[in-house]
């Protein structure tokens, strides 16, 4: 394919077969990222199938494995690139920030969390992809680590360095009291 990405017949009918045999599987960790969100996990599926499309010479000569772990990265890569951007985090700031915040404290205190709450997601927005998408999965989607790991194709373990380097970045820039220093849905501390 190279530099014009022009697909050869061939190609195309490899690619045609990888979309079968992948899609539903890609589509279905789509709907985890997006909570079941059809119409967004069908985008970020096609993104990810012309994501493979444009590497389709590389990815032609993976087995079957490797070549669902390179499309349920890139399907993570490519949803956590569009989380940074959505506008539409803002709307969900709100349900977001009510998860961290104590809702007895007094209103001063509420809106001293959510500066600190939008301060974090700045932070983690400049952090490099994999930090990002850990912390989106965890904090925005709600995920526990086995999942992000199933979703990213990577060990529990790297995900839990993951977000420790998030946290210890967190505590860096924005103090030992940040919104996400308490979080534990893992039933556990982490």
């Amino acid at each position: 394919m190279g530099d014009d990405h022009k697909i050869t017949p061939l190609h195309a009918a490899e690619l045609a077969a990888c979309f079968e045999a992948h899609s539903r599987r890609v589509f279905g960790f789509a709907c985890v990222l997006t909570r079941e969100d059809r119409a967004l996990a069908d985008d970020l599926v096609q993104a990810t199938f012309e994501a493979a499309a444009r590497a389709w010479d590389t990815l032609r000569g993976l087995a079957e494995d490797q070549r669902r772990g390179w499309l349920r990265s890139t399907l993570a890569h490519i949803a956590a690139s569009s989380f940074r951007r959505e506008t539409a985090f803002r709307d969900r700031l709100p349900q977001i920030e009510a998860r961290y915040r104590d809702t007895q404290a007094d209103p001063s205190e509420q809106a001293l969390s959510a500066i600190m709450l939008e301060r974090c997601w700045r932070i983690i927005g400049e952090m490099p992809k994999g930090q990002y998408a850990v912390a989106v999965m965890r904090w925005q989607l709600g995920m526990k680590e086995a999942e992000i790991a199933a979703v990213l194709g990577i060990a529990e373990s790297t995900v839990s360095v993951q977000v420790h380097r998030v946290r210890r970045k967190l505590i860096e820039q924005s103090g030992l009291d940040h919104p996400f220093a308490r979080d534990d849905p893992e039933g556990e501390s982490s």
